[in-house]
């Protein structure tokens, strides 16, 4: 019981925050609505150029990522980003953005190869990269690793906070994919990049809690506060 009332005071700390944060830097999500259609303008024009435009486009991807990390992190470290931190944070965590697809790719090709004729654990392979490399946008710009040391880094925190972060962020990707598939026409995009910036403010938020503080010590906290 104590732990489900831990875990309650968690949740609803991290969406007051959530709300008030994102309440004050809704714009955000207008800047993650314009990166999305930047990327799929930027694999529209490269796609006649074969593996060239596809190693542009993983660039594009990787710039607009790093972008969108340094923001989130002035927004859940500080609680403020303003438009003037935008242009200089495209190349911030570029190299790391870069360095976990490459490796990602590496890993997904070797596992392609050796499940190549038992379908049933490429599937099971790829849910467990699903599940334990979900924290690898707050391990590169809250916990700061890079290269191998994400994935080792997400692991460990999935293995050690998996009850605590996969349903709150379950319930967070359903409310943006709900958002993102409104039938609202050309306001599409728009409402799912909103829903976009929310979600990863709220993630953001929670890894924090998580990693910054132990259920004792937030037990003590509240009997000390009544």
């Amino acid at each position: 019981m104590s732990w489900l009332v831990d875990l309650a005071g968690v949740y609803a700390r991290v969406a007051r925050r959530g709300v008030v944060l994102f309440a004050r830097h809704w714009w955000l999500g207008l800047v993650f609505a314009a990166y999305q259609l930047a990327l799929f303008t930027a694999a529209v024009l490269a796609a006649p150029l074969g593996l060239v435009g596809g190693f542009l486009v993983a660039l594009a991807f990787a710039a607009l990522a790093s972008s969108g990390l340094v923001l989130l992190g002035y927004v859940v470290r500080q609680g403020r980003v303003t438009l003037a931190d935008v242009p200089g944070s495209f190349g911030v965590y570029l190299g790391d953005v870069l360095t976990f697809g490459f490796l990602l790719w590496a890993l997904e090709y070797v596992a392609s190869v050796a499940f190549a004729d038992a379908a049933y654990l490429a599937i099971v392979f790829e849910l467990a990269v699903f599940v334990f490399l979900n924290a690898v946008p707050e391990q590169i710009y809250l916990a700061g690793e890079g290269g191998v040391a994400i994935f080792v880094g997400s692991y460990q925190f999935i293995g050690r906070y998996w009850i605590e972060w996969l349903p709150a962020t379950a319930v967070l990707y359903l409310l943006w994919r709900a958002a993102s598939d409104a039938p609202v026409g050309p306001l599409a995009p728009v409402l799912g990049g909103v829903a976009l910036a929310f979600m990863l403010v709220c993630r953001g938020l929670l890894f924090l809690e998580l990693t910054t503080s132990s259920r004792r010590a937030r037990d003590f906290q509240r009997r000390a506060s009544r």
